[in-house]
């Protein structure tokens, strides 16, 4: 299997690459495509001898996405509704990254690949709508619902456990504790088994809309107070609400997922947050020198 790789610097896309490479698999970066008359053409033309493209490149900031929507939408949806087309045309199959968020405030248990999707914020609904124009272009295509990422080099500024783990010792010389939020739940996933899954899924052929996440769910407070924990840091972490975080971008307090899909079909089961969690921290980012 030959892949051509969007995003492959980001905190998915460095993980595909390096899962891409312990299977010999040809892996290669298409750098973001600039928008203009030409871009169908010369993206079919860089499909040209590759089975797959795997579309992880977004605008992942959710709070600017609602200060400039038409980035947002240009970014998520017009550009991948374009590699969509242009996948068509050269006969390349088409896996896009897409999020759990999507589902919005419809339920408070987690989301099965059935249940309706209500994007809360101009970031989830631009991944929506990039979802409908993967598939309808190619219902052979697959996408991948996930969420909650972490992962990767400790110095990467969007890695959520070293930075959790730096405001932690930032207070520990300060007011001794820090807070999180009790009221939003998700899935922590780590970007090794997700990448993993996804070669998986992709290389057996299926299509369609996957829930791609960790086992196991957790609040944000349950989540960094994990990470304290597993890092041996002796800090206090309090509980507060959502309101004590200022955010433009109202994301849904419910972003848990389960791989119903997956389960339903017999795939094996994905491995508990927790564990990958702490494999993670105990062997990468000490390994890096974070811990000490």
């Amino acid at each position: 299997m030959k892949i051509l790789l969007t995003g492959a610097t980001g905190l998915l896309g460095s993980a595909i690459v390096e899962a891409a490479h312990q299977r010999s698999l040809v892996c290669n970066a298409l750098p973001r495509p600039s928008l203009s008359l030409h871009t169908l053409s010369a993206l079919a033309n860089a499909l040209q001898g590759y089975d797959v493209l795997i579309h992880a490149a977004a605008n992942t900031n959710v709070e600017q996405c609602e200060v400039a929507p038409d980035d947002c939408y240009r970014d998520n949806f017009l550009l991948t509704e374009l590699i969509a087309i242009a996948a068509a045309i050269a006969k390349v199959k088409m896996v896009f990254i897409s999020s759990t968020g999507i589902y919005g405030e419809g339920q408070e248990i987690p989301y099965r690949e059935y249940d309706s999707v209500h994007p809360p914020t101009h970031h989830h609904r631009s991944k929506m709508m990039a979802e409908q124009a993967v598939i309808s272009q190619n219902p052979c295509n697959l996408v991948i619902r996930t969420g909650w990422l972490f992962g990767g080099a400790a110095a990467n500024p969007k890695n959520f456990v070293a930075r959790r783990i730096d405001e932690a010792r930032e207070a520990m010389k300060a007011k001794g504790y820090i807070e999180s939020n009790t009221e939003q739940r998700g899935v922590p996933c780590f970007n090794q088994d997700i990448a993993t899954r996804i070669l998986n899924l992709t290389s057996a052929n299926w299509s369609g809309v996957f829930n791609c996440v960790n086992t196991g769910s957790a609040s944000r407070f349950e989540y960094v107070r994990a990470v304290i924990e597993l890092a041996g840091l002796p800090l206090e972490v309090r509980p507060s609400n959502a309101a004590a975080f200022q955010r433009k971008a109202k994301v849904s307090n419910n972003e848990m997922a389960v791989n119903w899909k997956m389960d339903t079909l017999g795939l094996p089961e994905m491995p508990a947050w927790r564990t990958s969690l702490e494999h993670y921290i105990k062997n990468a980012l000490l390994a890096e020198g974070v811990q000490q």
